[in-house]
């Protein structure tokens, strides 16, 4: 009977030591993502929890919507902003000769710091736009589900659309 306490405890001790994977805590406060094409307006959000928020701003209506990030992809995209350092990038990459229909921001927050880096015109440098690429992979592999819940994505303006015009008013005779 003793010897057969002394294997379950081994036994025992051995099934709770084993070495859990760590996941590395997500390296800042917020982080946003807004992307301009010809045809859409969109932004992601990323936060220290588990749930990415996503706004289509165009086309109109605006339409917000979440997702459950898993520990696989977790880890992807903390191990993908931590090999980042945007603190070395300018705050914009533009070639306003070129007109082009892709426009990128993204705005970083962390410890009451911000850092906006606007990209357009293809003119960011190789490893942003290897970022970019990424995180459109991360992206594409969750299932977002619409939401009412208002979310604050930060100042978007250098990255949305000027408001249309005013109708032009019809004289009456």
């Amino acid at each position: 009977m003793k010897r057969q306490f002394i294997i379950l405890g081994i036994l025992f001790l051995f099934l709770c030591c084993t070495k859990k994977e760590k996941i590395d805590t997500f390296p800042f406060d917020e982080f946003v993502f807004a992307g301009e094409a010809l045809h859409s307006v969109f932004c992601i959000k990323f936060t220290k929890s588990d749930t990415v928020y996503y706004q289509r701003i165009f086309p109109e209506p605006i339409e917000n919507s979440y997702a459950v990030i898993n520990l696989e992809e977790k880890a992807e995209l903390n191990k993908l902003l931590r090999e980042t350092n945007f603190e070395k990038f300018d705050t914009v990459y533009a070639n306003n000769v070129i007109e082009d229909e892709q426009t990128y921001l993204i705005n970083v927050s962390n410890l009451g710091k911000r850092k906006s880096i606007y990209l357009y015109a293809r003119e960011a440098p190789k490893k942003l736009d290897r970022f970019i690429k990424s995180l459109g992979e991360i992206k594409g592999k969750l299932h977002f589900m619409p939401t009412n819940k208002k979310v604050d994505f930060g100042d978007l303006k250098s990255i949305l659309p000027p408001p249309l015009p005013p109708m032009p008013v019809k004289k009456v005779n």
